[in-house]
């Protein structure tokens, strides 16, 4: 009964989405704010109840992802909350984790987009895994988790900034990190199918090596190492759209820090053509958000005027992107 509503909701509002007609009516925006409202506040008592309520949050993202333009980070955020204590001690059941991965990936997204840190620092129990969300990035989000940190500090000026040694050893284990793959794995999955798993690993890698450079280098400073990357993210996302038809989930952040480093009108628009290739790009509010902040980005380059690309993002806090 918790999530019957709300899932009953997303599930109305993919169908109205998908067939281009008004999203959500009056009775599924309440279900789901009683939903939300439930898991304010809810308090748990025991580790078999987690699931039930990282279910439920999951469903909630999904639901403001088709009908808003607002971030829906608070409510993973507070989802991860929820459950961290269970984490951190060890009592979640699998049947938890694939829920939980995901919401950690979408919360890591979303704080290498604010430059703050995570709510939980994922720890690496199966190398192997192959998520349905995350894919084969799981052994990378301890890496990420600490970009985020860095990232943090020099959002926050605090006055203990990491020395210049810590940049250079996160960078570095990233740049020769690769994703594990198993024998399972590659039998289990097609040639299409490992190619959306491999891009979706290798372009977050290179968009954290790409977010690293630009907290140490504004625009402006060593800008070809930091083209350099983009270019390898936009030809890694060409290969696979051109091989398996469609990219991986979640590469929106991708797009973002690729696409602020490329200056040329025909550059500029083949991004935005690639955009438009993204599952769900007609409907999903956060699409026109990323064209957005690419247009002002791009008019911040041109003029002059952007320095650090995390400071501006900080303009329109609740919007949202990567999630």
């Amino acid at each position: 009964m918790l999530l019957l509503r709300p899932y009953a909701a997303v599930t109305r509002v993919f169908l109205r989405c998908t067939g281009n007609q008004t999203p959500c009516s009056d009775t599924d925006l309440s279900n789901c704010a009683s939903a939300l409202q439930v898991l304010r506040n809810a308090h748990i008592t025991k580790p078999e109840y987690v699931g039930s309520f990282l279910s439920l949050g999951m469903g909630l993202v999904a639901f403001h992802r088709l009908i808003s333009g607002i971030s829906a980070g608070g409510i993973c955020r507070f989802t991860l909350s929820l459950v961290r204590p269970y984490y951190y001690a060890g009592t979640l059941q699998d049947s938890d984790m694939m829920e939980l991965v995901c919401l950690i990936f979408l919360d890591t997204a979303q704080s290498l987009f604010r430059a703050m840190i995570p709510v939980i620092q994922y720890h690496v129990r199966d190398s192997y895994m192959v998520d349905r969300h995350a894919g084969l990035c799981g052994p990378l989000l301890p890496l990420l988790y600490r970009v985020c940190v860095l990232a943090a500090a020099i959002r926050t000026g605090s006055d203990n900034i990491p020395p210049a040694s810590s940049f250079d050893n996160v960078t570095e284990e990233i740049r020769t990190w690769v994703p594990s793959i198993s024998t399972a794995v590659l039998d289990r999955f097609s040639e299409e199918e490992m190619v959306l798993l491999l891009t979706q690993a290798n372009v977050h890698r290179t968009a954290a090596l790409l977010i690293l450079h630009r907290l140490r280098y504004p625009f402006g400073e060593r800008d070809e190492e930091a083209e350099a990357l983009s270019e390898a993210i936009v030809a890694e996302m060409t290969h696979c759209l051109v091989v398996a038809g469609q990219y991986p989930p979640n590469i929106t952040l991708v797009f973002l820090v690729a696409g602020a480093e490329v200056h040329s009108d025909t550059g500029r628009q083949n991004i935005l053509s690639l955009i438009q290739k993204i599952s769900g790009s007609h409907f999903y509010p956060f699409i026109t958000n990323l064209r957005m902040f690419l247009a002002r980005v791009w008019a911040g380059r041109d003029q002059g005027t952007t320095r650090y690309l995390f400071r501006l993002f900080e303009e329109d806090p609740e919007l949202s992107i990567p999630l």
